[in-house]
C-alpha cells in the first residue's frame, strides 16, 4: 500500500523509483498506468485523467516479467504489437526496421524470441513498447538478470529515447541503474522518503564516508564502533566502509588510528545511492531495536 507519495517528472526526464522489494514501486506503476484503481488522490498523465480510455495509446508500459510471444520471432512480435496500436501496415515496417537496428536486434530479427539471450529478450520488450511511439513510458524493473554488457545496451537506448523527449518512469531495486536517472524517489514501505537528483541527495546527508583499510580491519568493527566518531560500519570484502557520525570530521578518526591501530589507515570515500540506502536501512533497524 502507498501513502501519501507525490511526484512529477517531465517530458524527456528518466525518473527513477527506487527501493527494495516490497517497497511499493510495482504498486506505484501500476497506479500510473491505471491498471489498479487508486484509493485517494489523483493521477494525471500527460495532462489527462488516467482513467481516460484514449491515454493507453500514449504510453508505454514494461513489467518485470516478459510479456512478448515466445513462440513468435522478434520482428513478429514488433507487428503484432504494431497491429495492436493501430499502425499501418507500411509505416509500421519503416518504424520497426528503425527499431530493430536501434535495439540491436539486426541478425536476430528472424529468432524466435523464447530463443533470445535475457539481455536481447529485454531490448526486444523495450522496442515492442516503443512501436507505438509513445510520449510516456514506465519500467518495471527491466534489467533485472540481464549481464552488465546488456544492460549498458539497453541504457543506451532509453537514453536515446529520453533524447526525443519521451518521459519515463523506471522502477529499480539496482542503485547503480538509479544513480543514471536524472532525478530519484525513494520508496520505502509505501512512503517516498526522499526526491531529488542522485547528487543532490547524497550530499544531503550531513555525514561523510571513509574507506577502513589494513590487516584485520574486518576484526576492528566492534572495536571502531564504540569510538566516537564512527556511527555505522559496512565489511566490504577485505575493507570496512565507516559512516561517521554528523559533525564528526576524517582527520580525528585518522588521529585516533594512529595512536590505538596504527596498522590501520582510512581514507575518505564518495558515497552513492546503494551506501545512502544501507545507511538508512541500518539506521532504521538501530530505531526498531530501541523502540
Amino acid at each position: 500500500m502507498l501513502d501519501g507519495v507525490d511526484l512529477q517528472v517531465e517530458a524527456g526526464e528518466i525518473f527513477g523509483v527506487a527501493g527494495a522489494d516490497g517497497a511499493g514501486k510495482s504498486t506505484l506503476l501500476r497506479l500510473l498506468i491505471g491498471q489498479l484503481p487508486a484509493a485517494s488522490g489523483h493521477i494525471r498523465i500527460l495532462g489527462r485523467d488516467v482513467k481516460e480510455p484514449g491515454l493507453r495509446e500514449s504510453i508505454a508500459y514494461m513489467p518485470q516479467t516478459f510479456g512478448q510471444y515466445t513462440d513468435l520471432s522478434a520482428r513478429e512480435n514488433l507487428q503484432f504489437y504494431a497491429a495492436l496500436h493501430g499502425r499501418k501496415a507500411r509505416e509500421a515496417e519503416a518504424s520497426i526496421g528503425d527499431l530493430i537496428a536501434r535495439a540491436g536486434l539486426r541478425g536476430f530479427e528472424e529468432r524466435r524470441a523464447g530463443q533470445l539471450s535475457g539481455g536481447m529478450m529485454q531490448k526486444l520488450a523495450l522496442a515492442c513498447a516503443l512501436v507505438s511511439r509513445p510520449r510516456a513510458m514506465f519500467l518495471d524493473e527491466a534489467t533485472t538478470g540481464v549481464d552488465p554488457v546488456s544492460r549498458r545496451a539497453f541504457w543506451q537506448l532509453l537514453e536515446a529515447v529520453r533524447g526525443e523527449g519521451v518521459a519515463i518512469v523506471y522502477a529499480t531495486a539496482n542503485m547503480e541503474e538509479a544513480e543514471r536517472c536524472d532525478r530519484v524517489a525513494s520508496l520505502q514501505g509505501g512512503r517516498l522518503i526522499r526526491e531529488g537528483r542522485p547528487q543532490d541527495l547524497v550530499a544531503a546527508v550531513g555525514a561523510d564516508l571513509c574507506v577502513l583499510a589494513g590487516p584485520d580491519a574486518r576484526d576492528s568493527v566492534p572495536t571502531l564502533l564504540r569510538q566516537a566518531q564512527v556511527d555505522l560500519a559496512f565489511p566490504v570484502g577485505r575493507q570496512v566502509k565507516l559512516w561517521l557520525k554528523p559533525g564528526a570530521r576524517l582527520p580525528a578518526l585518522q588521529a585516533w588510528l594512529a595512536r590505538e591501530a596504527p596498522g590501520l589507515y582510512a581514507s575518505p570515500a564518495t558515497p552513492g545511492l546503494h551506501d545512502l540506502a544501507l545507511r538508512e536501512l541500518a539506521l532504521a533497524e538501530r530505531e526498531r531495536g530501541r523502540a
